[in-house]
Parts: C-alpha cells; structure tokens; sequence
C-alpha cells in the first residue's frame, strides 16, 4: 500500500460515471444468459439442440471478429478520443435486443433464423461498445489498487444490472400477459444499455497520451497479445471460469422446474444469490488489496467449487440450506470478477514494456473472443445433453433419473471448471511490486526519449 500513486487516484464522479455503464451491459447479458434458451424453447417451443446451435453458430462467428475490432479501436482517431465515439454502437444493440425478445408467431427454421439473425446482430453491435469500453479502463488509471478500486465499483453496479436481468421478467410475467412480457423486457434492457453508454459518452475524458501513440497493425498486435504471460494465463483462467458460470446460468429455471418442481423456486434462489454477491464486495476489495490479486482469485475460484459440490448433498426439502447455498455461490462468484477485471488492466504494462504501445483494444478484443467460445461451447453441449437427459421442451415433467442427472450437471461439470481455473491462475506473475516497477521503468524510458527528443530539436 506504500507504493499507492496518488497523482493516479481516480474522482469518484468518472468513477461512478464509468462503473454504470457496465449495469446496461450485465443486465442484457444476465437476462440473457438466464431466460433466452428457456424463452426459445419452453415459451416459443424451439428444440434445445437448434437452441443450442444457435448460440454456438451466432457466437463463433461474431467472435472470430473480436481481434480485429479491438485493434480498430487502438488504431482509431476521432476528435472525442479513440474509445467514447464507439459507445454510439449501443443504439443499434438497444434495438437487436428488442427484436431478439419479440419474434413474430413462427415455428422450427423459421424461429431458428430469427433467433440466430438478431442474437448475431446484437452480439456485433455490443462487441464495438463493449471492446471500447473494456478498454478504456487501463487508461482511466495506471495504479495498481485504484484499478481494483474501479473494477470493485464497476462489477458493483453490474451486479445491479445482474439482479435486473435475472428477476425482471419474472416481474413482467406477473405484471403483463405472457405474450408481451418479454417484449417489454427487451425495450428496458434496450433503454438502459444506450443511455448507460450515452451518459458513459459524453461524462467522461480520455487521455491524450494514449490516442497519440503509434498505431499498432493486427497481426503485430496478435503476435504480441500470443506472447504475453501473464495475459494468456489470466485468459486460459477467466475462459474456464466463464464455463463453469455459465453451465447453472443457463440451467437454473429448468433444474427449478424439472428438479425442484417449483418453476418460481429460481427468483427466489436469485434473490439469495444476489443477497450474497451485494454484500461480498468489502470482503473481496479487502482481499484483494490486501494479500494480491493471484490469491484472492484463487480462493474465490476454491469457493465456487465447493459451492457447486455442496448441491450434491441436499434434497429438495432442503429448503434454507438451498438459499444458503445460492447466496454463498453469490458472495463466491464476485471474487472472480473484481480480481479477473482489476488484473485484466495490469497486463497492459506488461505489453507496453515490451513493446512500445498501449493496445488495451487488442487485448479487450482477444478476451471477448475467448469469452464467446467459452459460451458457445458450453452452450451447444448444454442443448444436446437437455435432451439427451430426458427433458422435451413444452412437456410438463421428465422422470425422477432425468431430474437428478440435470442436478449433476448443474454442479459437478462447473466445480471441476472452477477447479481448473484456479490452479492455472496460481501461475500469474504480476504483484504489486513488480506493477509498479514495470511502471518506474516505463516513466524512466519515457523521460529519457522526451529528452532525446528535445536534444534534437535544439541541435537543428
């Protein structure tokens, strides 16, 4: 803590500013990720498999693209910045998002289409906001704690958004008829991401430092991203640890349905999951400054994992433990993202060092591809093993064995995930004093060419 920056101290005004952004972003992805298999398939009667091929084919190939817009976005120069102008790509997102929710009265390839056309349009629309504004966080501060700091509060009010998209078309359901409901979600997801990206627009100021630097090319900027350690350990971590989230996300209200017998039993756990996340924050930002990055991530990958084993052991008259569980899985899962987000900034100076350039779009880009193919490969096993488990969408309830083995599923495939993920991040470098040495020698570099360069001018 010593060795804290405060020329970099961040204002709490472009704190706040920044952070709410990402409540738009958590609440389509969460809504998403929780209600958009079951709405196409349950509500809309789409087959788990094509469900399931849907996402897969919508998110390989709108990720095999991330790479190159993230290096459009280091290479861009507008006179707002090179980050902010990509914050406009939220409108047409907004609009995608609505569409995605509100497919007109069709049934097997024709509903396959819809759901692939406006899910990969969305999906494109989000990745030039969402690559932007990823990557103007290393930007906003060079500390090593105050990236903590604004990655605590920016997963904070994500997790704003996360409560949104999970309860609300619970609460729509009940407020609307069941044909609109999701309608209407889709219009207040729309309208909170565009004007969270608006107010993220026109609140907030890049560096100009950042925007003058040269420019790097793609495959340069791949060939670099390939060999930085610390990154490509951080990455392998974050991609398991997305499967492993993913797998319950996208399962929750068929193992309250099918397993729990009570459909509305899923609020009510999210309720508790999200009790637990709300009030783990302190915890994790203590942690974190504390004892380093590396084992904060460690211990909340281990707390996860056995979060998702201790499912094994109860019943369904479990009732309170089951709450239990669900907010430690909450108060678990938050260790993830304020460490994984916090790190995510840290290995810029490790690239810079090297290389000469800051290319926080590069790796924005890299990370989001990788996160796609972790969804779309999770996503497309889950639809198949939905089936292969006895589940039908449309049909009232599947066997006793059928409902135990999606309880399985639900816990054994992401406690081995959360496993892998941390003893791969407990090879991670990068401390707190060796970040701010990479950046004394940075500062020192950078001096000494100012001054190389003013010797020259004066000698012509």
């Amino acid at each position: 803590m010593a060795n804290r920056d405060l020329s970099e101290k961040i204002g709490l005004r472009p704190l706040l500013i920044y952070a709410q952004a990402q409540t738009g972003l958590n609440l389509c992805a969460t809504l998403l990720g929780l209600h958009l298999l079951y709405f196409y398939t349950d509500r809309n009667g789409l087959s788990p498999s094509l469900a399931g091929l849907a996402f897969f084919l919508a998110l390989v190939i709108d990720a095999l693209t991330d790479p190159l817009v993230g290096n459009i976005s280091d290479r861009a120069r507008f006179k707002s910045g090179r980050r902010r102008p990509f914050f406009i790509a939220s409108i047409p997102m907004a609009v995608c998002y609505y569409l995605l929710l509100s497919p007109p009265q069709l049934r097997g390839a024709g509903l396959f289409a819809w759901f692939i056309g406006f899910y990969f349009l969305m999906l494109t629309s989000r990745k030039f906001f969402e690559t932007a504004y990823g990557a103007l966080m290393p930007e906003l501060t060079l500390d090593y704690d105050e990236r903590t700091k604004l990655s605590t509060f920016r997963q904070l009010l994500g997790t704003v958004g996360d409560i949104s998209g999970a309860l609300l078309p619970f609460a729509a359901s009940y407020l609307f008829a069941r044909g609109t409901d999701f309608k209407v979600t889709g219009a207040i997801c729309g309208l909170v991401v565009a004007g969270g990206a608006m107010l993220a627009y026109a609140g907030l100021r890049e560096r100009a430092e950042f925007s003058t630097r040269e420019r790097s090319r793609l495959f340069a900027s791949l060939k670099s991203v390939a060999g930085n350690r610390p990154f490509v350990i951080l990455l392998i971590a974050t991609t398991l640890a997305v499967m492993a989230i993913n797998i319950p996300t996208v399962l929750m209200r068929f193992l309250a349905k099918y397993w729990y017998h009570d459909e509305d039993a899923a609020a009510r756990w999210l309720m508790a999951y999200f009790v637990g996340s709300a009030v783990s924050y302190p915890f994790w930002f203590r942690i974190t400054v504390r004892f380093e990055k590396k084992p904060a991530f460690v211990v909340a990958m281990i707390c996860n994992a056995i979060g998702s084993l201790l499912l094994m052991l109860l019943t369904r008259q479990s009732t309170w433990a089951l709450y239990f569980l669900m907010a430690f899985s909450g108060f678990s899962a938050i260790g993830i993202w304020v460490t994984q987000i916090s790190a995510s900034a840290d290995v810029i100076e490790w690239d810079q060092e090297r290389t000469g350039q800051r290319q926080e779009g590069a790796y924005g880009g890299i990370t989001s591809m990788s996160i796609k193919m972790a969804l779309a490969v999770s996503l497309l096993l889950v639809g198949p093993v939905l089936s292969w488990v006895g589940y039908k969408p449309g049909v009232g309830g599947i066997t006793e064995q059928a409902g135990q083995n999606l309880r399985a599923l639900f816990a054994l495939g992401p406690a081995s995930l959360y496993l892998l993920s941390a003893l791969v991040f407990s090879r991670y470098p990068i401390t707190r004093e060796s970040h701010r040495a990479m950046r004394d020698r940075l500062a020192a570099r950078n001096a000494a060419a100012a001054e190389e360069e003013e010797k020259a001018k004066s000698t012509a």
